[in-house]
């Protein structure tokens, strides 16, 4: 391999793990997206990897 495709190489799983960051924080704000269902969200976290759905609790009035 020469150097120029090294680097070719190297930029395109660059640009994939950008992307794939990118996919990643997206399901991350779906997932802690208190409109969308708990019980789906939760499960959607634990099947991809990914924390469990923060839970903020309604302050006492």
């Amino acid at each position: 391999m020469t150097p120029q495709q090294a680097q070719a190489a190297l930029d395109a799983a660059e640009n994939e793990l950008q992307e794939a960051r990118g996919l990643i924080a997206a399901l991350a704000a779906f997932i802690n997206n208190p409109a969308n269902n708990p019980t789906f969200c939760r499960a959607l976290a634990q099947h991809v990897g990914l924390p469990a759905p923060r839970t903020e609790n309604p302050p006492h009035v």
